[in-house]
């Protein structure tokens, strides 16, 4: 370029030396500009080559980005929005903690408000001109001192997550596209993951694909401690089968906005607590390769890293207590008792040596912060079009010591609204399963969905009783404070506890003067609403403070631990050798029996109450029909829809069914104890249920479930139940009421658990250790139950329908017509039943559609015979 200029200044100079002296002036004149024209010309050349010899530093070509720092450096462009992530030298093969976690989300992409999602090990690893990060596996612990420990890493994979390259480096700073990191589903798995079981036959949305140029990166939030980026994620399906639910605005694209934390592993003196199986905390799985135990655990309990002011003394507050924030958009009229609720787990913390362990304080208005930032642990507030749960309360841990760095309670507005927070009932003819309240496979806690029925039949019941305004006013009070309590009992460590309702006896649990705002041993479990029945005083609704169990698992997880590690194993067993006290008993989702043939204890289950369930839910099956027969004339105000008595139907109706399951778990069911070997007060680890107790359980079941007259109640509401109608929502849907088939799905729920294969296997296999109630004289009581009432005269419709599905299971557990899955036992005593019904059936007695029936099962019965023997 220089050259060229160069060449025509020389060229024009030459043309000017030789024009007519006549031109003298203007020639010197242009010679003179032309001559200072190459001088600027060489001087633009010479800066130009230097420019090109000196290239910008790292340093300078990032001050031309706008700068984010924090843990990692993050820098983007301000046209473009690209972006780059600075890794030095001592950030590469050092852990991080990842977690992800939905900022804003739609149920049918698999994502909601403030679900904390994947948590990680990660570490950046360089690899010559890439940076790699790979998820570690820290599962499995090898002793050092062992020599096996030198092949601590055969046959256990670590997951190179994504591999980037290096786009600058420059004095140990290794800069990598912002893109490559978090624009894509590489370290985290956006979109859900397949469920091939599921999806099979599923009719629900599908989640488009992936699309990179519609997702951007929305916000960068940089602290020293944790980086954060928020990504909003498109999917799209240019034709999608199915249109989704309202929340899609346009069911063809989707959009999900989700948090990536790095966090940096706190440096402190936190030691980690073992897990134990008489207590409940979430845990950090372990195992020892390098032991000799069968059970060669070495799990680490969840907490908070709790320390004392002052050591020497035996209650003192803590260096930093655990601080929550109320947020801002929580109803001003609650902040109070949710505060107080939240301040009243410092009891259980002085009780184990810590004097105001939690805070709380409100978030102003003008906060220059948000819930999301993962620094603060906040209760916050959604209102969502169909709530994924009440109260969810989720936290984050130290993958290799347990210690917990963050956590949020989510909380849905509708909870405590009382309003249907489903799309269907009961009585358009789905069960409560298939309305989705509570069988939650990823273990978030369901406790709101569960307290929202509790509620509504609560309040349908106190309707129908003429209940006062104060005790609505505690009701409602002690059912927030119950789900407070609850959802913060989860961010502690502490995960559910099933078992807890056996505190008190059925003859005082509605005795307030007993129960003084404990009526189970821990607000972890999932009760029914303590609603009395007719004829006795109205007590505590719900427990509203910690209770006995609470106390203990707070004070084996946060007392101040000895340096001694011998003595402080001894004073930990001091704790644990408690267990046997009936005030602390323990168990979980693990073992509780909500859905059919799972598990074995029925004391660990969810609606139940008091020691003594079964005669508790024969007491609500009363109260039950008592506001079924004053429902007419409460529920109905002049002017209004028909809409509150539908719901109020629906919501006592559930209750029904829920008693009736709690009751069903006692038949083949199975006390467990938990405690150690020579643990003082410890039972054998399996008794079977006592014979009493069992038969009483078929004895209510047969009397509020399966008799002729146990829905005579419902009569008058039959041809009332209409929902308000809305425009054409109900299209393609008959409106009218589907009685028999809500009828017959909550006796179908009790039936799937008692003929279950596990519970048949296990009522046998307990006759050898101290059952008392076998299985022949299980179904004989069954076949009474459903076919002896009304064996001298009609049968109703009812009992029509409960008798063809009890012959249909009697039929594939006997193997007449295919193949059974049940043991040869079952298949004798089922086929044997069938002969007793077939005897039974052989009668003239009753109305003509009795007879049509009957004959419709004699032949079924005699059909199946027949092909046996063919």
């Amino acid at each position: 370029m220089r050259n060229i200029r160069l060449t025509l200044l020389a060229a024009a100079v030459s043309m000017a030396v030789n024009v007519e002296a006549a031109e003298d002036t203007l020639q010197n004149q242009a010679l003179l500009m032309m001559q200072e024209t190459a001088a600027e010309a060489e001087t633009e050349a010479s800066s130009e080559d230097g420019e090109e010899e000196k290239e910008k530093t790292m340093a300078e070509k990032l001050e031309e980005k706008t700068a984010f720092p924090g843990l990692f450096d993050v820098y983007r462009d301000s046209e473009d929005g690209s972006g780059l992530v600075v890794v030095t030298d001592d950030m590469l093969n050092k852990p991080f903690l990842y977690m992800a976690h939905t900022v804003n989300g739609a149920l049918d992409a698999g994502h909601f408000k403030g679900g904390y999602r994947d948590g990680k090990l990660i570490e950046f690893r360089k690899y010559f001109d890439r940076i790699d990060v790979v998820a570690l596996n820290p599962r499995y612990y090898f002793d050092p001192e062992n020599a096996i420990s030198k092949a601590a890493d055969a046959n256990i994979s670590e997951a190179v997550l994504l591999s980037t390259k290096i786009d600058m480096n420059e004095d140990g700073k290794y800069a990598i596209s912002l893109s490559d990191l978090v624009l894509n589903e590489n370290i985290h798995k956006v979109s859900p993951w397949p469920n091939p079981a599921a999806d099979k036959n599923s009719k629900s949305y599908k989640l488009g694909k992936f699309q990179d140029s519609k997702s951007r990166i929305l916000e960068i939030n940089n602290f020293p401690a944790n980086t954060d980026m928020i990504v909003e994620y498109v999917f799209e399906d240019s034709n999608p089968k199915n249109f989704g639910n309202n929340e899609l605005a346009d069911p063809r694209y989707v959009s999900v906005q989700l948090q990536h934390s790095f966090v940096e592993l706190p440096e402190n003196n936190f030691k980690p607590r073992r897990d134990d199986p008489r207590v409940g905390y979430f845990l950090q799985q372990f195992d020892d390769m390098t032991s000799d135990r069968t059970a060669n655990y070495r799990d680490v309990i969840n907490r908070w890293h709790l320390e004392k002011k002052d050591p020497s003394a035996k209650v003192s507050d803590p260096v930093k207590p655990i601080t929550w924030w109320i947020e801002n958009t929580t109803p001003v009229e609650w902040r109070d008792t949710i505060r107080d609720a939240t301040l009243a787990w410092n009891t259980a913390f002085e009780k184990a040596g810590i004097s105001n362990a939690i805070e709380v304080k409100i978030q102003p208005d003008d906060a220059d912060w948000t819930a999301d930032d993962i620094r603060y642990n906040v209760l916050r507030w959604t209102s969502s079009p169909r709530p994924p749960f009440g109260g969810y309360g989720p936290s984050i841990a130290n993958p290799y010591t347990g210690e917990i760095i963050a956590a949020d309670i989510m909380l849905e507005y509708t909870f405590m609204k009382g309003r249907w927070i489903q799309a269907n009932f009961l009585s358009d003819g789905y069960s409560e399963s298939e309305l989705g309240h509570f069988e939650q496979e990823d273990l978030h806690c369901s406790l709101g969905h569960a307290m929202n029925g509790n509620l509504l039949f609560a309040q349908a019941t106190a309707m129908a009783n003429g209940m006062g305004d104060i005790e609505k006013d505690k009701m409602l009070k002690q059912t927030m404070y119950y789900l407070i309590l609850h959802e913060v009992g989860h961010t502690l460590g502490l995960n559910h506890n099933m078992r807890a309702t056996q505190l008190h006896s059925n003859d005082v649990v509605h005795d307030e003067s007993v129960t003084k705002g404990i009526l189970a041993g821990s607000v972890m479990d999932y009760p029914s609403v303590n609603y009395a029945p007719p004829g006795k005083t109205q007590g505590d609704f719900y427990t509203d403070k910690p209770g006995p169990y609470d106390d203990w698992v707070i004070e084996y997880g946060y007392s101040v631990g000895l340096a001694d590690a011998e003595e402080e194993e001894k004073r930990l067993e001091a704790i644990l050798s408690r267990s046997t006290d009936p005030a602390l008993a323990f168990g979980n989702d693990a073992d509780d029996m909500r859905a059919p043939g799972r598990h074995i204890d029925p004391r660990v289950n969810i609606f139940d109450m008091s020691g003594d369930a079964v005669e508790y839910a024969k007491d609500r099956f009363a109260l039950i029909r008592d506001t079924w027969g004053k429902m007419t004339e409460k529920a109905l105000n002049p002017g209004d829809s028909y809409n509150d008595l539908v719901v109020g139907v629906n919501a006592v109706f559930t209750e029904l069914s829920r008693q009736a399951n709690v009751t069903s778990r006692y038949i083949g069911g199975v006390y467990v104890d938990r405690a150690m070997v020579g643990q003082d007060g410890a039972s054998k680890p399996f008794t079977p249920t006592p014979a009493v107790t069992q038969k009483t359980a078929m004895s209510s079941l047969r009397d509020n479930l399966f008799a002729p007259d146990a829905f005579d109640g419902m009569q008058p509401l039959y041809d009332l139940m209409q929902k308000q109608r809305r425009s054409f929502n109900n299209f393609g849907k008959n409106e009218d009421p589907r009685i028999h088939e809500m009828v017959l799905k909550a006796q179908q729920a009790v039936l799937s658990h008692i003929m279950h294969k596990n519970t048949v296997e296990r009522i046998v296999d307990t006759e050898l250790y101290g059952n008392e109630y076998p299985l022949e004289v299980v179904f004989a009581d069954l076949t009474d139950a459903i076919f002896e009432d009304d064996s001298k005269g009609s049968v109703n419709s009812f009992r029509q329908n409960l008798q063809v599905a009890y012959v249909n299971r009697l039929l594939n557990m006997s193997g007449l017509e295919a193949k059974s899955a049940y043991p040869t036992f079952a298949q004798a005593v089922a086929t044997y039943e069938l002969e007793q019904i077939e005897d039974a059936l052989n009668t003239s007695r009753g109305d003509k559609a009795t007879k049509i029936h009957r004959n419709f099962l004699q032949r079924r019965i005699n059909s199946a015979f027949h092909k046996s023997k063919s």
